[in-house]
This record gives C-alpha cells, structure tokens and sequence, in this order.
C-alpha cells in the first residue's frame, strides 16, 4: 500500500477516533478507578465490546494468515522494588495531571492549555525512560517474551475463543440489567 494512502487512512482514523474519544469522555485511567469502586458498567461494557472486537480479528487474521495472529507485544521482566516504585510514580503522575495520555489528548482537544503543558512534558520523560532508565533496569531483569496460550500449554485458538465466549457472557450479563 502506498504511504500517502496509509496517512490519508491514518489521519482519517485518528481524526475518528479524536471524535469518539472526545464525545464518550473516554479516559482509560478513570475508566479503571470506577470499575474498581464500582460505579464503572458503562466503561466496562466499553472494555468488553473493545477485547471481544479485537480478539475476534486477530482469529479472523490468523485464519487468513497464521503469520498476522497473535504475537508477543509485551515483555515479562519479572518483579520487584523497582515495580513498586514504577506503578507508585504511575499512579502519582494520574493523579496529578488528572487522568491518562488518552484523556490529556482529550482535553487538549478540548482547548485546555494545562494539557498541553502536560503533553510536552511526556516527550523528554518518555526520552528519559527509553534512554536513561531502561537501559539500566534491562540488567537487572531477565526479560522474558510469554503469551497466554504458551503459560498454559494450549493452543492460542482455543485459549482465545474460551476469552471472547467469557466476554460475550459477561457484556450479556451486563446489557441484560
């Protein structure tokens, strides 16, 4: 596919999803607080529909061509001290600037300069993670690239059809009400 057709499709894409984000209130951090508190059904469902959309592709793509279904995205790097101070600076840095990059991009698209002020500032701290910090943490961690399908010793369509089918139970559970 030519690149000017790919960034016509990819600006008509985010430019759609800017909408979508913008008119939901979409914000993925708030969104997780009030599944945890409780009052969370409606980002919930939002949560559902979103894994049970994207699992049901990545079947569909891996039926077309094995080499487009699941990959391993994340790493593993184990565990420890430096996880605690990591999500404890992460969940500092929700809480003062109020919510997570998607709401920021939101509220920057909304007109607040404070976000915008917060969006320059991601770009040398993401540089200062990718080029500071985890160079020096990578040796400290075995990193370790593990699907689910993998830990479980089962095959990936079988591990992914049990998630969706659990997933459409529960979003049913959750319209029904």
């Amino acid at each position: 596919m030519p690149f000017p057709l790919l960034l016509i499709i990819g600006l008509l894409f985010g430019i759609g999803f800017g909408f979508f984000a913008q008119r939901a209130g979409l914000c993925i951090a708030h969104g997780l607080g009030e599944i945890f508190v409780g009052k969370g059904k409606r980002f919930l469902r939002l949560v559902l529909t979103i894994f049970i959309i994207t699992s049901a592709g990545f079947l569909l793509s891996a039926a077309v061509d094995p080499s487009l279904g699941l990959k391993a995205v994340g790493q593993l790097r184990g565990y420890g001290f430096y996880n605690i101070i990591a999500g404890i600076c992460f969940g500092a840095g929700i809480y003062i600037n109020g919510g997570c990059i998607l709401g920021t991009l939101r509220q920057v698209g909304e007109g607040s300069m404070l976000h915008l002020i917060s969006i320059l500032c991601f770009i040398p701290g993401m540089a200062i993670v990718f080029y500071g910090l985890n160079p020096i943490l990578s040796g400290g961690y075995e990193v370790q690239k593990l699907l689910l399908p993998q830990l479980l010793g089962t095959s990936p369509l079988l591990v992914t059809s049990a998630l969706v089918l659990l997933s459409l139970l529960l979003l049913h559970r959750l319209l029904k009400r």
